[in-house]
């Protein structure tokens, strides 16, 4: 069963997309899917996906890109481009998380991260509204991922 962990902190403004996607991800998929949340700090990230095969981080990023853009990553093999997520709130965040991980042999055999293209970081800060509708479509590419590589499905309708 992949892991799912959700990368931000809310009351910062877009950097809480990961967050919510994630949130989002587990309310669709619950109790098929496991998921957590991080701040970013790379130690807790490379604590959350210890000893787990499978996981999908989501995180919001500032690439340059429009608002609300979403970028689907494999970085099982690939580093992670740092340009992606320059200027993040985490001190050594994700990129770093990833290519330690990789340096130490403690990388998941599969990792992909969804990255949501965030405007406005600033402390206190709620979604902007690309990013608010990002949240939701990066949750539903999350989602069908899982169903359809993982073979994870939603419990039926009650």
């Amino acid at each position: 069963m992949p892991l799912v962990i959700g990368i931000g902190r809310e009351g910062r403004g877009d950097d809480a997309a990961g967050v919510r996607a994630a949130r989002l991800v587990r309310a669709l998929l619950w109790p098929q899917v496991r998921m957590t949340e991080c701040a970013g700090e790379a130690a807790a990230v490379l604590e959350a996906w210890r000893d787990e095969e499978v996981v999908v981080l989501v995180d919001a990023m500032s690439s340059g890109a429009p608002a609300g853009s979403i970028r689907r990553l494999d970085v099982t093999g690939t580093p992670l481009p740092a340009a992606f997520f320059r200027g993040s709130t985490h001190a050594l965040g994700l990129t770093e998380a990833v290519e330690l991980g990789r340096s130490l042999g403690r990388l998941p055999a599969t990792l992909i991260l969804y990255g949501i293209e965030g405007r406005d970081f600033a402390p206190g800060g709620r979604l902007s509204y690309p990013v608010e509708c990002a949240v939701r479509d990066a949750a539903l590419m999350i989602s069908e991922e899982i169903i359809t590589r993982w073979g994870v499905h939603p419990p039926p309708a009650a």
